[in-house]
């Protein structure tokens, strides 16, 4: 059944290539561990697992600074390098951006199949029915007046 999924990974897996992702989790461990969280491309590199070269580690660090993932600025001869939101702060906007698109793509069926994901799951579920009952109808009528998920926006 999902075997025409690709083999992409979940979560920030699934939305940047390794080599981003292993650099933004230097990068956010830093920040915890380092009163600035902000490093050069050199040290970033010796952090990373692979043996990546220093000038592939510093393309990949300017393309997260154009994503505007990484911010940097000039130091001596060279640039040092922080990230710009937290590891959640990016799940969230990467989860907000990604529901958006199916929402877009498929309408009442991303939704529908969004519900029957999430009810197998009771803390989920709670979860929703807290989300859904703290929307405010924009009607003006009470939850007694409004049928289904008519007043609710996705």
């Amino acid at each position: 059944m999902s075997s025409w999924r690709g083999t992409r990974g979940q979560g920030l897996a699934g939305h940047f290539g390794p080599l981003e992702l292993a650099i933004l989790d230097v990068m956010w461990s830093s920040g915890s561990s380092s009163s600035s969280g902000e490093m050069d491309v050199s040290a970033c590199a010796r952090r990373l697992d692979g043996g990546q070269a220093y000038t592939t580690v510093k393309t990949v660090m300017e393309r997260l600074v154009i994503k505007e993932l990484l911010a940097r600025r000039k130091e001596g001869r060279q640039y040092v390098y922080w990230a710009r939101s937290s590891r959640r702060e990016v799940e969230q906007r990467v989860a907000a951006e990604q529901v958006r698109q199916v929402v877009d793509g498929f309408g009442d069926l991303a939704v529908a199949n969004f519900v029957r994901t999430v009810s197998g799951d009771a803390d989920q579920l709670a979860q929703v029915r807290a989300l859904l009952a703290g929307i405010a109808d924009p009607s003006g009528a009470s939850n007694d007046e409004s049928e289904g998920t008519a007043g609710v926006s996705a």
